[in-house]
């Protein structure tokens, strides 16, 4: 099945997501609508439409009725990955609980997914997956509000897994299997520390790309 094509306020709300994330600009850029339309070549309907959507990811914030941004910095991925595993916790005891057999037959079909993104070599396609499986967690609770919670944070994190290098995709989808296997025991607790180990792990990854990005030399000392 084909992704549906990104709006146009989706698209600017991309761009500038990745510039934020990325150390494209500075934090506290004054984003201005009548200067983004005109970059962008678009009416100011879909700018605002960007920025709403960013200012609800924690992105941008108003101040007086005026739009900047907010870079996260290492504090920031901190923060997002404490919230990130206090949710997904949740999700996962939930979806322990209350998911059939069936329904974790098709999760280990995204797992299978990866396998086969690491024999072509196709990271957009492992990177979608790997999505899909951690979203799989919040829609099998059968929480509503734990999936709206999760939400606003997923294209974030959908970019912090671009900005890292180039996954081991096979020993990638290993941890995945290996994962699935667990939560499909029903040993909730033994799921839950899988996940804090996981996502203690990919955190410590993106920490180290922004060090790098934020001082290049680092890099090269490591060499």
């Amino acid at each position: 099945m084909n992704a549906r094509p990104l709006g146009m306020g989706e698209q600017i709300a991309h761009r500038l997501r990745v510039e934020i994330l990325t150390g494209g600009v500075e934090d506290g850029t004054h984003l201005a609508e009548d200067a983004l339309a005109a970059r962008f070549d678009v009416s100011r309907g879909p700018v605002r439409d960007a920025l709403r959507q960013l200012e609800t990811e924690g992105l941008v914030e108003n101040r007086r009725k005026r739009l900047y941004t907010r870079v996260l910095g290492l504090e920031g991925i901190e923060e997002l990955y404490e919230l990130r595993e206090a949710l997904e916790s949740l999700a996962i005891r939930l979806a322990i609980a209350r998911a059939s057999a069936k329904d974790w037959d098709r999760v280990q079909e995204i797992v299978d997914r990866m396998r086969a993104a690491g024999e072509l070599g196709d990271v957009e396609m492992f990177a979608d997956a790997d999505m899909q499986f951690h979203t799989a967690f919040y829609t099998l609770s059968r929480n509503r509000r734990l999936i709206e919670a999760w939400r606003p944070y997923q294209h974030t994190f959908e970019i912090l897994f671009e900005m890292s290098d180039t996954p081991d995709i096979p020993a990638a989808t290993a941890d995945h299997q290996g994962f699935l296997e667990i939560i499909r025991t029903g040993d909730a607790d033994a799921a839950v520390r899988r996940l804090h180990l996981h996502l203690t792990l990919a955190k410590g990854h993106i920490r180290d790309v922004l060090r790098k990005t934020a001082d290049p030399s680092d890099a090269v000392a490591e060499d």
